[in-house]
C-alpha cells in the first residue's frame, strides 16, 4: 500500500531498514544490523533532494546493482517527477531526478509508488499512476538509462481506479508481476516474463472471486510453495487470498472463514513469505486495533491465527498502514506498525526462527522525530 513508511531487507549489507517522512519533509531510516541495535540517520541531509510535502515513498534492494534505493513522489509536487535516493554498500546516500533523463516518461500523480528488483534479468523497477490515469514503468539496469514504459496503453487493460497497487518478481517463474484495482473490484495482474512481452489477466474472472473493496492489497511470491500470491479486502471485510502455480492456474480462498479470525479494518494489510520457516503470512489490524497474523506453512498446508496484540499486549495499532518482510540474514520475520498516538512511534515486531517474538517501540529506541 502506498505509504510515507516503507520497510524492506538489503541482504548484502545483513541488514533491516525502516524509512519514512518527518514533519519537515525529510526522509530518515532506521537501520537494524547482526548487533540488534535500531540506528536513525536524517537520509536528506545526507544526500539532498527535494523535500515533498506529503510524499509516498518505495523502498527496495537490487541485488545486481549492489545497492539499496528509496524512491519518492507526491502529490503536492507541480512537476510530477519521482526521486530517488541510492545507497551503495560502505558509501554514502546519493540523490537523482529520475525525470530529468530524456526518457518521456509520464508525470506521476503521487498516490500510488511501488519498487523492486526483477532478480531473472538482474534490473530494477519502479510503478507507478500518472496522472492521465495509467500505470506507468520505469526500469534500470547495472549500466544505461532508465527505460519507460505506458503498462496500460502497451497491453490495453483496465484503468487503476484506487491508489491500490503492488508489484514484484517470482523467481520460480522468472516473472514480474503489477497488480492493481479497477473501479468495478476486479483485481487485475499484468505480468511480463524474459520474453519482454506484457499479459494481462482479470483475477476476478479467472476465479470467481468475491470483489475487492478499495482499502487493501498486497502480492508476493512463495519460492518455497512455488506460488504467487495476491491478498486483499473484500467489500465484506474478510481477507481473500488468490494463489498460482507454475501451471498458471488460479485458486480462490477466503482467509477469514478459514481462520475465523477477526475482519480486517482499514488499510492496514500486507503478506510476505518467510522461506526460512517455509511459510507465507499474511498481516493486518483488525477493528479493535489489534495486528493479526494468519500463517501457512507448506506442511500441514493450513491457515491458522494469531493475534500478535494479545500474545504480546502491545499498544493499539493504526489501521493505516502496516509493513512486512522477511529479514534473510538473521533467519527472522519483521513487521513494522504504527501506534494510535497523536505523534505515532513506529513499532517493531521481531520473530527469529527458533525463537520468541520482540517487540521494540524504534521512536523511542532512536530519539528519531516522528512521521509525519
Amino acid at each position: 500500500m502506498p505509504s510515507n513508511i516503507v520497510a524492506y531487507e538489503w541482504p548484502l549489507n545483513g541488514t533491516s531498514h525502516i524509512a519514512y517522512e518527518t514533519g519537515d519533509n525529510h526522509i530518515h531510516e532506521m537501520v537494524i544490523g547482526q548487533k540488534g541495535r535500531w540506528i536513525d540517520d536524517d537520509i536528506t541531509r545526507v544526500a539532498g533532494g527535494p523535500r515533498l510535502e506529503d510524499a509516498i515513498l518505495a523502498g527496495s534492494s537490487w541485488p545486481d546493482g549492489q545497492t539499496q534505493q528509496i524512491a519518492y513522489a507526491s502529490a503536492m509536487d507541480a512537476n510530477g517527477h519521482i526521486y530517488e535516493l541510492v545507497r551503495y554498500q560502505d558509501r554514502p546516500w546519493s540523490f537523482e531526478d529520475i525525470m530529468r533523463q530524456p526518457i518521456g516518461a509520464a508525470p506521476a500523480d503521487g498516490f500510488s509508488l511501488v519498487s523492486y528488483s526483477f532478480r531473472a534479468a538482474g534490473t530494477k523497477h519502479i510503478v507507478y499512476s500518472g496522472r492521465d490515469g495509467h500505470l506507468h514503468e520505469l526500469s534500470a539496469g547495472v549500466t544505461g538509462m532508465w527505460k519507460y514504459t505506458d503498462l496500460t496503453q502497451l497491453v490495453g487493460a483496465p484503468l487503476a481506479e484506487n491508489e491500490l497497487l503492488a508489484a514484484y518478481d517470482w523467481k520460480a517463474g522468472k516473472t514480474k508481476q503489477v497488480v492493481y484495482v479497477s473501479g468495478d473490484g476486479h483485481i487485475h495482474e499484468l505480468m511480463c516474463g524474459m520474453d519482454d512481452t506484457w499479459r494481462h489477466t482479470d483475477l476476478m474472472d479467472a476465479t470467481d472471486a468475491s470483489p475487492a473493496g478499495n482499502t487493501a492489497l498486497a502480492a508476493y511470491a512463495w519460492e518455497t510453495g512455488g506460488t504467487k500470491q495476491v491478498v486483499y479486502t473484500g467489500t465484506d471485510g474478510d481477507v481473500y487470498e488468490l494463489v498460482c502455480d507454475q501451471d498458471g492456474a488460479w485458486t480462490f480462498a477466503d482467509l477469514t472463514s478459514l481462520t475465523s479470525a477477526p475482519l480486517a479494518a482499514g488499510s492496514a494489510l500486507t503478506g510476505f513469505a518467510w522461506e526460512t520457516d517455509r511459510a507465507k503470512q499474511v498481516v493486518y489490524v483488525d477493528s479493535n486495533f489489534h495486528v493479526n497474523e494468519l500463517r501457512m506453512p507448506l506442511q500441514p498446508g493450513a491457515w491458522e491465527h494469531t493475534d500478535l496484540t494479545q500474545l504480546m499486549r502491545l499498544p493499539e495499532a493504526s489501521e493505516d498502514v502496516i509493513i512486512a518482510h522477511e529479514w534473510t540474514p538473521q533467519f527472522a520475520k519483521h513487521v513494522v506498525f504504527l501506534d494510535t498516538a497523536e505523534n505515532p512511534h513506529i513499532h517493531s515486531l521481531m520473530l527469529k526462527h527458533g525463537g520468541r517474538w520482540q517487540h521494540t517501540d524504534v521512536t523511542d529506541e532512536t530519539g528519531a522525530p516522528s512521521i509525519v
